[in-house]
């Protein structure tokens, strides 16, 4: 998602681009298709940016859902924080949408694109920078770039084969993702519980479906994996303190583990690394796309305005600009989750004593719900071009 919306953002200002991808995802679409297993929750300033490349409405045109209210809350103690649109005057707190549905809307507009070259079922065999340019091996042949992006997600081969070291620790977590549907309605909200295990989450999708984010100690994996669909339909239900009544429906379910990792560079000479071949973040939040398009979306800008003073956009001086500009923030988002993660795990009394004022107060407190809330949905920093309203 984060390569195309970057591929895209650049052959709109201009730029020749080559798109290198192994796996092409479809673009064919029916609406008796089943909901896929990962989904993301957009905030309005990637909304913003899908608008601006033009696959909004190739979105639209598929499957996605606005969710109006987050709850939030714990297995322990009463009470619950509720951030509500309504509150901030706006129409809605971000959509849901199956990251299938993201990449293919994107490809569209990416294959369409008179700038936009594509390599395809191709994969990376080597990389060398050079003062003046970086040279890519792809299969046989062997390209000269003025710039290389590595958009490659978590385990970037554009990244090692650069050399740049990873910072990395496990929270010692799987995520099981999935879609359900449920006895009682999710009134268009997103449902968070923290229990002895970990966060459990609904994100609302129609009607009564909902995606799933089930966070597990890792070596309760295969467990959940295995229960047949009754069982895990059961245990769901006790996750979520049957806030939504029975689950009535199960699909296809997947996991996967949760590991904080950020490059320690985002740049070399004629190099740079966007989304997760950059920073991966623990997911309860569902941040992680949306710090990956403000990536695209800011590296864009730092080419482009390069480019325009008649700069040398490979060079790494540029290119510091835009790992100035999204490092910090990104670093601030994961360890804000972590904070998060800390405050609600149930492993000590005198954090429950914390916990027990600090829901009912949290959800008095207006203006900070609506500060954090603003922070969310709309960015921390300031906004590349693409993530405004036009």
């Amino acid at each position: 998602m984060v390569g195309a919306a970057t591929a895209l953002g650049l052959a709109q200002m201009g730029f020749n681009v080559l798109v290198v991808e192994k796996n092409v995802p479809s673009v064919e679409w029916t609406e008796q298709q089943p909901y896929q297993l990962r989904v993301s929750a957009l905030t309005r300033a990637s909304e913003n940016i899908l608008k601006n490349l033009g696959a909004w409405q190739g979105i639209a045109k598929r499957r996605y859902h606005a969710f109006t209210s987050m709850r939030v809350w714990d297995e322990v103690n009463p009470g619950e924080v509720i951030f509500s649109a309504a509150e901030m005057d706006e129409p809605n707190l971000g959509y849901t949408v199956e990251n299938d549905v993201i990449q293919a809307a994107l490809w569209e507009q990416l294959q369409a694109h008179d700038k936009i070259s594509l390599c395809l079922n191709e994969s990376l065999a080597d990389v060398k920078l050079y003062a003046d340019y970086a040279e890519v091996i792809i299969g046989e042949t062997t390209w000269q770039t003025p710039l290389l992006i590595g958009a490659d997600g978590a385990f970037s081969k554009v990244r090692e084969l650069a050399g740049i070291a990873v910072e990395e620790h496990s929270y010692q977590q799987c995520a099981v993702v999935g879609c359900v549907k449920t006895e009682l309605s999710h009134e268009d909200a997103c449902w968070q519980r923290y229990t002895a295990n970990g966060p459990f989450a609904y994100l609302a999708m129609s009607d009564n479906v909902s995606s799933i984010a089930w966070y597990l100690p890792e070596d309760k994996k295969q467990w959940a994996l295995e229960l047949d669909d009754k069982a895990f339909a059961n245990e769901l239900e006790k996750a979520s303190g049957f806030r939504l009544g029975q689950v009535l429906e199960v699909s296809q379910r997947g996991a996967f583990p949760l590991v904080r990792r950020h490059a320690k560079h985002y740049v070399l000479p004629h190099l740079a690394l966007v989304g997760d071949a950059a920073h991966t973040i623990h997911p309860q939040a569902g941040q992680g796309v949306n710090l990956g398009l403000l990536d695209a979306a800011a590296l864009v800008e730092t080419l482009s305005q390069a480019r325009q003073q008649g700069k040398s956009w490979g060079r790494q001086s540029v290119l510091r600009k835009y790992e100035r500009w999204r490092r910090g923030d990104n670093a601030i988002v994961q360890r804000s989750m972590e904070g998060f993660d800390w405050l609600f795990k149930q492993d000590s009394e005198i954090k429950q004593q914390i916990r027990k004022p600090f829901l009912s107060l949290a959800n008095r407190m207006t203006w900070v719900k609506n500060w954090l809330m603003g922070q969310a949905l709309n960015g921390r920093e300031a906004l590349p071009n693409l993530a405004k309203r036009d």
